[in-house]
């Protein structure tokens, strides 16, 4: 057994808390960005390094039409597809690689056999805020009820300027998009998604309840309740960056924004198709995908269906792929899922 090392704290209950043998606390870095009309649009961000990953979303409420461009990154570079003159968030996320440190900073860092964990003074860590669990789709064969939209108001609104991360996982079968988080910088309320489950391409498990668990998860850290104890980091301002009472998001594997290749059999229904993408996923019930950019629709400018859907999840009884299909009503101009930032996550703890 290869040698274990590092720093590990419990609960009062003896529950673990923190482990860098087995926990990846990554550090988040936040800009934003403004479009400046170009159809492809280079940003210079020196941040990005080989071992960042970047999402990209929205920072407003547009209902189901709120768009996110497509988004691709390189070490320094960020590349923006139809950013049009809005404002964009840019998540920085560390895999633990880059030391991100700037003068003055402080911190842990443990490496215990490839699992990274850093815990500084600069960058905050994404932690679970809130959990939930819908039923959506349609509600067994025969039945002329469908829930078509899932609407979530979270217990209490999310204070920070950038929209939470959403996640979605589902006991076996999901076909969702049109996805937008409800509310507006400082006050997110809640989310909205719409199904899209299909019987002529995914056979019985459509006509079925689709149960979907979520949780959504901010760099806001809580604070601790009343007879918590454990290890708390704090920047130089007093602004805490890390409490091992918290649940962490854990974000697992490397992402890619251009992992996507055409697989599978489009969706077609007359004159409507929507062809289908798909690539790698992790193999394990026990992982959530990030909804904020994958699931929202895509912009594609003046056109007679300007806003143009992003939909899928998973395939019945399969996790091995994230499927992926992008609605081309129109006929024309068709795009991929390609640009649409993501990645994979569950909690620490249980919710």
């Amino acid at each position: 057994m290869a040698d274990l090392y590092g720093l590990r704290t419990r609960d009062a209950s003896g529950v673990t808390t923190l482990d860098t043998t087995i926990t990846s606390v990554r550090s988040l870095k936040m800009m934003q960005v403004a479009g400046n009309g170009a159809f492809d649009q280079y940003i210079s961000i020196p941040e990005i390094q080989a071992q960042s990953f970047v999402v990209v979303d929205a920072l407003y409420d547009g209902g189901e039409n709120t768009s996110s461009p497509q988004a691709w990154y390189s070490t320094g570079q960020l590349q923006l597809r139809q950013p049009y003159t809005q404002t964009w968030q840019v998540m920085i996320l560390s895999m633990g690689g880059e030391p991100f440190a700037a003068p003055g900073s402080y911190g842990i860092r443990a490496s215990n056999n490839n699992i990274r964990t850093q815990i500084d003074s600069i960058n905050q860590v994404l932690t679970v805020r809130y959990n939930g669990r819908f039923n959506i789709g349609f509600q067994g064969p025969g039945s002329r009820n469908q829930i078509q939209w899932a609407d979530v108001n979270f217990v209490a609104p999310i204070t920070t300027y950038e929209r939470p991360m959403v996640f979605l996982n589902a006991d076996d079968y999901m076909m969702v998009g049109n996805f937008s988080v409800k509310g507006s910088p400082g006050n997110w309320t809640g989310f909205r998604l719409k199904a899209w489950n299909n019987q002529s391409g995914h056979g019985e498990a459509a006509l079925y309840p689709m149960m979907i668990n979520w949780f959504c998860a901010s760099y806001m850290v809580p604070d601790a309740a009343p007879g918590q104890y454990g290890a708390s980091v704090r920047d130089a301002a007093g602004n805490r960056t890390f409490i091992t009472t918290a649940n962490l998001a854990l974000l697992n594997g490397q992402p890619a924004s251009n992992s996507f290749v055409v697989a599978g059999d489009p969706l077609t229904g007359g004159a409507w198709y929507a062809p289908s993408n798909q690539m790698p996923w992790t193999g394990s019930y026990q992982d959530y995908v990030l909804a904020n950019a994958l699931f929202s629709v895509t912009n594609i400018g003046q056109t007679t269906q300007p806003f143009r859907a992003n939909f899928g999840g998973f395939l019945p009884g399969n996790r091995s792929v994230l499927q992926m299909y992008c609605d081309n009503g129109s006929g024309i101009n068709p795009l991929t899922a390609n640009g649409r930032t993501l990645f994979a996550s569950r909690p620490m703890k249980p919710l």
